[in-house]
């Protein structure tokens, strides 16, 4: 992932780690779920397990929600020449990016 540019690409990033550190979180307590049973996973090695599994799923999780995104921000963009959205001619930033962002 690219450096953020802009304000947007910030709150992007930050909603994508703060998902990530969500998704490790909710990984961690499912390997630790006592409805496991006899597989339950204990120890300083579950968070480390937890952050792979996030981590090596992340990437088939994330492309086709970033690439909708991507095209939403691409139509509405946050800084147009003209200070309007090109595709829905409101003052930018539109309700649209802000949706999305």
């Amino acid at each position: 992932m690219t450096a953020p540019t802009t304000a947007v690409d910030t709150a992007i990033a930050e909603e994508l780690e703060t998902a990530h550190r969500r998704g490790v979180g909710a990984a961690r307590a499912g390997l630790q779920d006592a409805a496991l049973g006899p597989v339950r996973l204990t120890g300083s090695g579950v968070g480390l397990l937890a952050e792979a599994a996030v981590s090596s799923a992340t990437p088939f999780l994330r492309a086709p929600l970033l690439s909708r995104i991507g095209r939403v921000i691409a139509l509405h963009p946050p800084q147009p020449a003209s200070g309007v959205c090109p595709s829905c001619a409101e003052v930018s930033p539109c309700a649209t990016l802000l949706a999305v962002v």
